[in-house]
């Protein structure tokens, strides 16, 4: 039993590692999900074709799509009051 536990301890502890590794370090094979890129919503219109509006840090954009092209139809910029 206590070999397992100290086994199962040095597999977490490694786990643990390898994660801090991945989320400090750029490693170019691996991506992680960007925090200032989200798209917010999409509208499928039907024969593959849809509209995006995806956020890219205080700028919004309309995004256009189809089997062929993809085409920014709009630009909105955040105006935040004070």
């Amino acid at each position: 039993m206590l070999r397992f536990l100290l086994a199962f301890t040095v597999v977490l502890g490694l786990l643990i590692i390898v994660w801090w590794i991945i989320k400090t370090k750029r490693i170019p094979w691996i991506r992680l999900p960007s925090k200032e890129l989200r798209h917010i919503e999409g509208l499928y219109l039907g024969a593959n074709t849809s509209l995006h509006i995806v956020r890219y840090k205080d700028k919004c954009f309309l995004i256009g799509c189809s089997p062929n092209n993809i085409v920014l139809l709009k630009e909105f910029t955040d105006e935040k009051e004070n």
